[in-house]
């Protein structure tokens, strides 16, 4: 017997790939709850990228990815779901939705594939530990109840949106057995950045700009809110963020500008700024923070404002006070370390027979169907793996 612990994405996909030989324990009366708020609802539940474009997404992660990836890939999944009565849907940008928009019919679909091929779900089952025994592993439940196991795979999700069960059970689970943790932090969460009272204004601006983190460059959507930064080229790099953490932002290539200055010594300067695109809200913004005239012209414009203005609209920095706590981030960058997983079968490279899967591991993937495309191939690939070393 296989026990599977958790039943979001990672854990209905390792109990179907278990088929009979699988017990899925969910902790709460009922599975999936996590996944039913997935995209406010209506469920972003892959991207239909080709294999290349999905792969070059998961960045950091790719490598150690990859062959989960191919071992049940998106094509699989939406092919899964409209076999099953869950046609899906393709939006411009790849984002796969279930045609109905509704979150539940990705659920009901995945719980009526589980049942026909014979795996079983128990709910209000809460593990509280996991031992290594003689021949398996002994569970024990939260009411004391002890169940043995062939094998056992630990998909009990991350430690963020605790409110859906997803309180870290998986790090704790896997760090009695001797798996080193990365402590968790959020991932795909806005930031709140210090000195923000000249950009107060801009909240709701939306932009495409350039992030730099360290020696890193990313490019993407910007969204300028109340108190920070948020848009994906935020949340998607926000596991790589801690408060006082510096990042810079790249407005605009002021080539055209630095031209546009010496041919138009009359005009006024943040006019020919607006003529790059940029909002007026936050050129205005701008220039107040950097105690420039809005009304000065390209021949008043000292040197060392003219200097000032160009660094900021290409590399503006900006210092992270904080981040959104673990409770409201949309997931969390935390978990079983790689290194002590096999990539290749999901299983644990200390204790034999024991497999992760989905958030109980350490990587972090943007926004777009990503995450839950890959917490099903990592769960798929376990629950492939332990059948199969039976």
């Amino acid at each position: 017997m296989i026990l599977i612990v958790g039943g979001g994405p990672a854990g209905l996909a390792a109990a179907i790939a278990c088929g009979k030989k699988g017990i899925l324990l969910e902790r709460n009366p009922e599975a999936g709850k996590k996944l039913l708020i997935s995209g406010s609802g209506q469920c972003n539940l892959s991207n239909a990228r080709s294999h290349e474009e999905f792969l070059a997404a998961l960045g950091d992660f790719r490598a150690w990815l990859k062959p989960a990836f191919y071992n049940y890939d998106n094509q699989a999944l939406m092919a899964l779901l409209a076999e099953n009565g869950c046609g899906v849907w393709i939006r411009e940008d790849g984002k796969v939705f279930p045609q109905s928009r509704k979150a539940n019919d990705v659920l009901s679909t995945l719980l009526t594939v589980l049942h026909k091929r014979g795996g079983t779900l128990r709910t209000g089952f809460m593990v509280q530990s996991i031992v290594k025994a003689a021949g398996g592993f002994l569970v024990t439940l939260a009411d004391g109840k002890r169940l043995e196991a062939e094998k056992v795979i630990v998909a009990a999700g991350g430690a963020a949106w605790k409110h859906t069960g997803s309180d870290g059970a998986s790090y704790r689970l896997a760090e009695s057995m001797g798996h080193s943790i990365v402590k968790p932090r959020p991932a795909l969460s806005g930031v709140q950045i210090e000195g923000w009272d000249a950009f107060h204004q801009c909240a709701g601006i939306s932009l495409r700009a350039g992030l730099r983190i360290g020696k890193q460059m990313f490019k993407g959507d910007l969204l300028f809110t109340h108190k920070g930064f948020s848009g994906p080229v935020i949340l998607d790099n926000s596991w790589r963020m801690e408060p006082k953490t510096a990042i810079r932002i790249s407005f605009v290539d002021c080539t055209d500008f630095i031209r546009s200055l010496a041919e138009n010594p009359k005009k006024r300067v943040i006019s020919l700024v607006w003529g790059m695109a940029l909002p007026h809200s936050v050129a205005e913004a701008a220039f107040r923070h950097l105690g420039i005239s809005s009304d000065v012209t390209a021949a008043e414009l000292r040197a060392s404002e003219r200097n000032r203005l160009i660094n900021w609209l290409e590399s503006a920095e900006f210092r992270i006070q904080s981040l959104e706590s673990l409770d409201s981030a949309m997931s969390d960058y935390g978990g079983v370390s790689l290194m002590e997983v096999n990539s290749k079968t999901m299983e644990s490279r200390i204790i034999p027979g024991l497999y992760f899967a989905g958030e109980s591991l350490a990587y972090s993937l943007p926004s777009g169907g990503f995450s839950i495309q890959m917490a099903f191939s990592t769960g798929y690939l376990a629950g492939v793996s332990a059948v199969n070393s039976i």
